[in-house]
């Protein structure tokens, strides 16, 4: 598969087009089936990511995102690196949020630290609980 030739001749008749479109049709194809094992399916979402990151660092993006207005540059950024850049924080964040929330159960707050209201009273789960129901 040749997507990122395909993506740059897009590019290309976007900042070239003149008032000129393209047509897009289509066509369901019934043909032999694919290898859907995780190996084939992760190589391709690494051509499909690589292919996007080379995209980026290309002069005809930087003039898509100079010429198109804001929801347009929006729409590309999150079709083609945005994506990735988002599923990358997401799973970063849920094992970060999961452990600071361990450590906050782990290590009771102080009753001399006057920032947090009522840590003398109640011990840090119930504390994490209230702030969780």
């Amino acid at each position: 598969l040749n997507l990122s030739e395909d993506i740059f001749a897009g590019l290309d008749f976007r900042l070239r087009a003149d008032g000129r479109h393209i047509c897009h049709k289509e066509y369901f194809h019934l043909s032999k089936g694919r290898d859907l094992g995780f190996n084939s399916v992760l190589k391709f979402f690494s051509k499909l990511s690589s292919g996007s990151g080379e995209q980026l660092l290309t002069r005809q993006m930087c003039r898509l995102g100079q010429l198109l207005p804001l929801p347009e540059v929006l729409t590309l950024y999150y079709a083609h690196a945005g994506y990735y850049m988002t599923q990358f924080l997401l799973s970063w964040v849920m094992p970060t949020v999961l452990f600071t929330w361990s450590l906050v159960l782990a290590t009771d707050c102080d009753g001399r630290f006057g920032a947090f209201e009522g840590c003398a009273k109640h011990p840090a789960p119930e504390l994490m609980g209230r702030m969780l129901a």
